[in-house]
């Protein structure tokens, strides 16, 4: 008997290490983030999204043959088979960019004799277009001005240049050019013009159509001519301005301060050049009830023109600045600049069509992952939705956005994920109809706006449980309002996953359900893969000039014994053999990246649309590698080497310096050196930031520190002091930002240094480095660019 107590010890004690272990060992799981969304909570109402069919971009739509052209003209306008834009914005013509009603001073074109003759060719690819969208539920229309026509200006020209202008005694003819002009699209040709914008980028005075206006100007034109005259004559058309180059309100604040003036004014918009990820408030405009819209954007300048900028990164990159105007800045619309063209860069494009030798479209074209996740928004929400509020941020790097149909049931919400992890999120829906289902579309890596299972809401509707792949965005909306499906067309500007792939040999073992893995553990002899309806399009990777036809594959693998992977077309077996890519045998116990380019010829190669096939190769019976996933690219990269640079000019040549704005004079020159005899000297600058300019991107190795240095002397000292800067421009997929490394406020008259160190990202895309003063009379010279790695 006396032994019970001790028995009881012991199970007491045990009873306790289990609850310990228990406690202590097993781990707690983590909260899952949540996003509350509240139907109730209104912002502001959604006008649409739109593009643009100006310079004559809808032409080279118009030759494709069928059913190309209809198909991509389904792709921008139809919500069913495209990303449904709403709204087109067109060029009000000058008799140069596009037709002009009134080429003469009181002699509109539809008044002449010949109007009947002519008016099957007036401005007929804008005209073409527009109906086009029309047949397909657009019933919004911008136009906007780029330049009034040459005789109402002050250069006798609708170019930008010497700073043209509107004459003043023309004031009230343009005000009345632009009713005419409203009136007559709808008499001659049926089509309703919903907003007529002023001016486009009225800062800027290019060497193409366009016209300077100032703040002033564009208040008094408004407030004692355009308002009153569409008042008086009860123009349909709502009036739209200033659509200033920089996301900014700064041009609108004479108008809109003006009681008088603002009550004229319907929406205020502007373009978003020149923004990074700091997305700026129209207090002003709000504070007046005015409608705010973004009406151009585009990847513009060479940094933002490479390949990387046609894939999903860009596309996030895109889908963030969308959501943070609509959320902080409260716009209504939101433009592409051309949403379908023929162009000299990708940039400009959503979709880009190809062309021949002669510059001839060929029914081709390269669809960039930022038409995607464009799509994400405007083919679900649509005009007449209003915003409505949520959590934005639940997580670090993603974002919530969300959007309502107040004459329905029907809603929308974009989950944007920026991180490279997958993330499990909640969504509360505040006092939201009785949902049972949602349905996701995706866009990430591998996907293009992708249907996904539906996602059961619970709670009677009010929970919903979602999964957002990494770098991803993914637009959610209710079961009894899904959309079909895209048909299944793959680029090259996404990755492909192995395990994620159309079909395989019969050969090849898949792991067990309860062991799946993110890749394929290991290939063998004779095994494949295989991707259906692989768009290659004319093979161009990038669409810079000299670039065409360019294109690479790289795999991710892990050797085993190593063998090769080869890309063949339409056939594992006998299909056309257009690249081949070498896997080393064992000695690495990581993943590596391993390239191939591939044959892009017309005849033979990956040109146009195919079935994809990665066959694998190597010794009979062996395990040769493990394969994550395959990605393209616009050509081998080469490894930089981790060197010391020194631009000393003594070659006498510019050593691939050039001018920031291209107006600059920069030339080599032996009238003074830091050293030796020569140094690069730059003259001719109208503005602080002209200057001279490298680019450095294939000279410095990512994730390193730099010390960069030069000296300066200038030609001329100023007479008051002036800032000199050393500058680095940097370019990733948040925008570009610009890094002093060095400043001195001075006139002096002699030779200085200038020096500064930074460490690159290894995210960048594009790093220039360059020099500019505060005075932009100053001329100077630099001498002894080093550009030395910190070791």
């Amino acid at each position: 008997m006396k032994r019970k107590p001790i028995l009881f010890l012991i199970l007491f004690l045990f009873t306790i290490t289990i609850f310990l272990n228990r406690t202590l060992v097993e781990p707690v799981k983590a909260k899952t983030a949540t996003s509350v969304i509240k139907w109730d909570k209104h912002r502001q109402y959604v006008d649409g999204f739109g593009g643009s069919g100006a310079f004559q971009k809808p032409s080279y739509i118009m030759q494709l043959p069928e059913p190309e052209k209809t198909k991509i003209l389904d792709m921008i306008f139809s919500q069913e088979k495209g990303i449904g834009l709403s709204i087109v914005r067109n060029l009000v013509g000058d008799g140069v960019a596009a037709s002009t009603i009134e080429p003469e001073p009181g002699k509109f074109v539809w008044d002449q004799p010949d109007w009947s003759k002519k008016k099957t060719a007036f401005d007929k690819d804008q005209i073409w277009f527009m109906k086009e969208a029309k047949k397909r539920g657009v019933s919004t229309f911008l136009s906007s001005v780029w330049s009034p026509p040459a005789w109402m200006k002050t250069n006798n020209s609708v170019l930008g240049t010497n700073n043209g202008k509107l004459k003043q005694e023309h004031y009230q003819d343009f005000a009345n050019y632009l009713a005419e002009y409203v009136f007559g699209y709808k008499e001659h040709f049926d089509l309703d013009i919903s907003y007529i914008s002023i001016a486009n980028e009225p800062n800027y005075g290019p060497d193409y159509s366009g016209a300077i206006w100032t703040p002033e100007e564009l208040h008094i034109f408004i407030r004692d001519y355009l308002g009153p005259t569409f008042e008086r004559r009860n123009v349909p058309a709502k009036i739209v301005m200033p659509e200033h180059m920089n996301f900014t309100e700064e041009y609108a604040l004479p108008a809109l301060n003006d009681p008088i003036t603002e009550k004229y004014i319907d929406v205020v918009a502007a373009h978003a050049y020149g923004i990074g990820t700091d997305v700026p408030t129209f207090p002003v405009s709000k504070e007046k009830g005015k409608t705010i819209w973004q009406t151009e954007y585009m990847n513009q300048g060479d940094a933002l023109q490479t390949y990387e900028f046609n894939t999903i990164k860009d596309g996030l990159r895109h889908a963030n600045l969308i959501g943070d105007m609509f959320h902080k800045t409260g716009i209504s619309a939101y433009f592409w600049w051309w949403p379908v063209a023929v162009n000299n860069a990708d940039g400009s494009d959503l979709i880009r069509l190809t062309t021949d030798d002669d510059g001839e479209v060929n029914g081709m074209y390269r669809v960039f992952k930022r038409y995607y996740t464009f799509g994400n928004y405007s083919r679900f929400i649509r005009p007449g939705y209003i915003m409505i509020e949520s959590d934005k941020s639940p997580v670090e790097d993603v974002q919530i956005t969300a959007y309502k149909d107040p004459s329905t049931d029907n809603f929308t919400i974009v989950a944007v994920n920026n991180q490279p992890t997958e993330q499990q999120l909640e969504l509360k829906l505040d006092n939201f109809p009785n949902t049972k289902e949602l349905i996701p579309y995706r866009t990430s890596g591998n996907e293009n706006l992708k249907k996904l299972d539906t996602v059961k809401v619970k709670g009677n509707g009010k929970t919903v449980t979602i999964q957002l792949s990494s770098e991803s965005v993914t637009t959610f909306i209710p079961k009894e309002f899904e959309l079909p499906a895209f048909d299944d067309l793959k680029d090259i500007f996404s990755s492909y996953e192995a395990e994620e792939n159309d079909g395989q040999s019969p050969e090849m073992i898949a792991p067990p359900a309860n062991q799946k893995k993110g890749y394929i553990e290991h290939v063998r002899n004779g095994d494949y893969i295989k991707y259906t309806n692989v768009n290659f399009a004319d093979g161009t990777a990038n669409g810079q000039p000299g670039m065409k036809h360019i294109l690479s594959m790289d795999a991710l693998v892990h050797p085993i014994n190593g063998g090769t992977i080869e890309v063949r077309l339409d056939d594992p077996y006998h299909g056309n053999l257009v690249g081949e890519i070498t896997v080393s045998g064992k000695g690495s116990n990581d993943w590596i990246k391993t390239s191939t380019m591939i044959d892009t010829n017309s005849d033979t190669g990956a040109y146009g649309i195919h079935d994809m096939y990665l066959v694998f190769k190597g010794e009979n019976r062996k395990k040769l590698f493990a394969i994550d996933k395959l990605t393209f690219n616009d050509g081998i990269e080469k490894p930089i080497e981790l060197k010391k640079h020194v631009l000393d000019f003594e070659n006498g040549t510019t050593e691939d310096w050039t001018g920031r704005a291209g107006t600059e004079m920069v030339e080599v020159t032996d009238v003074e050196a830091y050293s030796g005899s020569y140094s690069l000297k730059t003259s001719n600058r109208t503005s602080s930031w002209h200057g001279p300019t490298m680019d450095i991107t294939n000279m410095v190795v990512k994730g390193k520190e730099y010390e960069f240095s030069t000296y300066f002397r200038f030609v001329q000292p100023p007479a008051t002091e002036s800032k000199v800067k050393l500058t680095l421009e940097v370019t990733d997929f948040g925008g570009t930002k610009y890094i002093a490394l060095d400043e001195l406020d001075t006139n002096r008259n002699d030779w200085f240094e200038l020096k500064g160190n930074y460490v690159l990202d290894p995210d960048i895309t594009t790093i220039k480095l360059y020099v500019e003063t505060s005075n932009p009379n100053d001329s100077f010279y630099i001498d002894d660019v080093i550009i030395n790695p910190v070791q």
